[in-house]
């Protein structure tokens, strides 16, 4: 039996979240443990429950992703973040990579690449 990693989800779009939630349910590695609607919300969750990862919308309302970056840097520089965005604003990209996230990837790719992105960050973060 495999033990899924747990997987914190912040994102504000209903629609997305839920999308995000089962690509990652439909795959026994992965388990959506929390889910958060802003970058407050996330940063709270991540600093009371144990996350194997975090998948990090840019664009939220409250505090935006870049922000909540920042902070769960601070409070947990080992936790793997991977931005999400469905706008293709390089200046955003860059921000929330300087700000820690681990990687990045645009929600019209999510299918594809939103597993590998995880699997890449959390093969390390188990050796």
């Amino acid at each position: 039996m495999v033990i899924p990693f747990r997987i914190l989800v912040a994102e504000d779009d209903e629609s997305f979240l839920e999308a995000i939630e089962l690509l990652l349910e439909q795959d026994e590695r992965f388990a959506v443990a929390g889910r958060a609607r802003n970058g407050r919300a996330a940063v709270d969750l991540a600093k009371r429950h144990a996350f194997d990862a975090v998948v990090m919308d840019i664009e939220m309302p409250v505090l935006d992703g870049v922000a909540a970056t920042r902070l769960l840097r601070a409070a947990a520089p080992e936790l793997p973040i991977v931005a999400v965005s469905g706008h293709d604003y390089e200046e955003r990209v860059l921000e929330i990579r300087s700000a820690g996230a681990n990687d990045y990837v645009r929600k019209a790719r999510l299918e594809d690449e939103l597993p590998r992105a995880l699997e890449a960050l959390l093969g390390r973060a188990r050796t």
